[in-house]
């Protein structure tokens, strides 16, 4: 007989929709129309399929697609593996950008990752690319050190026809000015608070709806003993204040000697291959964000369609993998703590 048991979402799941539940009844304040209702409702949507394991369509477009604008960076943070890359480094093109929201747009995609393997505000478009994306009705995620802003380009990114839609996270390690340079080195902690504080009083001088402004916290042994003093100082500051569940030690570890190291093997699927597409600065597809170095391309979108490289059979077979948990075929996965 057929099993028919339910599979229910395990602790953490559940533990992360509440907290994401809690941040969109947070984000009632932003609710001024009809419009706004749909955006929020949107956004329930979105979160919801991946937080209880709808795994079983393995033929399906992820709703989101996180893009590369480049893969250099002006900091070097601690818990961070780019700095030891040994991938080319470089800008994604304009134009192959713009293929790709297109093609994206086309896809039905609902949300671009503007971050990977690097600062994004480094790219000399960025402005422009955040305002194409807000141009083709997607929703723009950018997660930054908070270091190259200034009052005009904030002007020019409310200016994109923005909205609490779209999320800029702000990378805070510290809740004292000494533990977030330590952890964040090359970044200064009074520029990265000044940067916040003209966003948010800029958004509401020009009374634009949008963007979220989030501060992140990653716990690790040089921080976490300022887990209280970041919430005591941001929470209420910025629109959400939230702390990871900590750094994956795959990722930190990337290209050391102790790679592998104290990481347990992977028990669960993973989420990643079915919320979003990873896409280097040339167009690269690559299996999820742990792949720093491009060892697992399946496709590049400057020939393919995004809907090509999904169909991918090697991309197909490692989500059957992920399905039924056979985790030891692909040791990349297997040693993931993603």
């Amino acid at each position: 007989m057929k099993n028919t048991t339910m599979k229910h979402p395990n602790r953490k799941a559940i533990a992360h929709w509440i907290s994401k539940a809690q941040d969109g009844l947070g984000e009632i304040k932003f609710v001024k129309s009809w419009q706004d209702l749909k955006i929020l409702y949107d956004k329930f949507t979105y979160i919801l399929p991946r937080t209880i394991g709808l795994y079983e369509k393995v033929r399906r477009i992820p709703p989101s697609i996180q893009i590369e604008p480049t893969n250099y960076c002006n900091a070097r943070c601690i818990c961070c593996s780019t700095s030891r890359s040994t991938r080319k480094r470089g800008f994604m093109d304009f134009d192959l950008f713009k293929k790709i929201i297109d093609d994206a747009a086309q896809s039905e995609i609902k949300r671009v990752h503007l971050y990977l393997h690097g600062e994004p505000m480094l790219h000399p478009k960025i402005v422009e690319m955040i305002g194409f994306i807000k141009a083709r009705g997607l929703a723009v995620h950018l997660t930054t050190n908070g270091m190259l802003f200034n009052r005009n380009k904030i002007i020019a990114i409310l200016n994109a026809n923005v909205n609490f839609a779209d999320h800029f996270v702000f990378s805070i390690l510290g809740g004292s000015k000494e533990v977030h340079e330590a952890t964040m080195k090359r970044v200064n902690h009074e520029r990265v608070i000044k940067n916040i504080s003209t966003f948010l009083a800029l958004r509401k001088e020009y009374h634009v709806n949008g963007p979220v402004i989030e501060a992140m916290f990653y716990p690790m042994p040089e921080n976490q003993h300022e887990v209280n003093l970041y919430l005591k100082t941001y929470q209420g500051y910025v629109d959400h204040a939230r702390v990871a569940g900590g750094i994956s030690s795959s990722f930190a570890q990337y290209n050391t000697i102790n790679e592998g190291q104290n990481i347990k093997p992977r028990i669960k699927t993973c989420s990643l291959l079915w919320e979003r597409l990873t896409i280097f600065w040339n167009g690269d597809v690559t299996i999820c964000p742990q792949d720093v170095d491009g060892d697992r391309v399946f496709g590049n979108l400057a020939k393919q369609s995004i809907r090509e490289v999904c169909m991918n059979e090697d991309l197909l077979n490692i989500k059957r993998i992920h399905k039924y948990r056979l985790f030891e075929k692909i040791p990349f996965c297997h040693e993931c703590d993603w």
